[in-house]
């Protein structure tokens, strides 16, 4: 006879809460019943719900508003962020992997964003490239702008998972910049260049020049992974 093994209590309600969304087509933003007719409609007790929906919670599928109840969740890319393993940061392979999607993500959307996007966003990423620049004058860190740089740029193709995944690579690689060597003025201020010109090469439409542009920025931020991922060289 084949033994079964019978899942946990919350492991049986998390499956259960996720199948009651399917059924019911609900989505981000709608709420949930409240627990006694989830209890009910379940057939579980009020202990393994309350498990399951913590579970739930923590995957990002379900957000709890203290006195209004439990609601579907929207989608975003949190949950990715929060759980990725820290031992990727000790794993240049994954890093590097990381950084080709990414590379191929951005270069693949620029004609679409070039095709797209409209005077006001170009002007917003002209201010943003300047703001970089005198930040990179003044010795100062420039991260959050250039944040906004790369979510302005691809913000005209009104695409909000492609957004979130761009942010979301954004964020990994921020999580980071503690650990990768620290660039010198003169790289920064190049840095902060190489984004006042691909605010002027989306004014001007040239699609091949930016995804030029991406490259190159791209394979500044492989090389800095390449030294911060070099073996150190022992003394004989």
């Amino acid at each position: 006879m084949k033994s079964f093994t019978r899942l946990p209590a919350y492991q049986l309600a998390t499956t259960e809460v996720k199948r009651f969304i399917e059924q019911h087509q609900l989505k981000g933003g709608d709420p949930l019943p409240s627990e006694a007719v989830l209890c009910q409609e379940l057939g579980m007790s009020r202990a393994s719900l309350r498990e399951g929906l913590k579970s739930l919670e923590s995957l990002g599928i379900i957000r709890t508003r203290h006195g209004e109840g439990v609601f579907v969740a929207h989608f975003s890319f949190d949950p990715i962020l929060h759980n990725l393993p820290y031992s990727i940061a000790a794993q240049g392979s994954s890093l590097r992997e990381l950084l080709q999607v990414r590379c191929a993500l951005e270069v693949g959307m620029i004609s679409q964003v070039v095709a797209n996007i409209g005077p006001s966003d170009v002007d917003e990423l002209s201010e943003l490239a300047q703001q970089m620049l005198q930040c990179s004058e003044r010795g100062e860190s420039f991260a959050e702008l250039d944040r906004a740089f790369h979510a302005t740029l691809f913000r005209c193709l009104d695409n909000t998972f492609l957004l979130s995944l761009v942010d979301l690579f954004w964020q990994v690689f921020n999580r980071l910049s503690d650990r990768l060597p620290v660039p010198d003025a003169a790289a920064q201020r190049a840095t902060a260049q190489d984004h006042l010109a691909v605010a002027q090469m989306v004014q001007s439409g040239d699609v091949q020049a930016l995804e030029r542009a991406h490259r190159h920025h791209f394979n500044e931020i492989s090389r800095r992974l390449d030294a911060m991922y070099a073996p150190v060289a022992r003394p004989h």
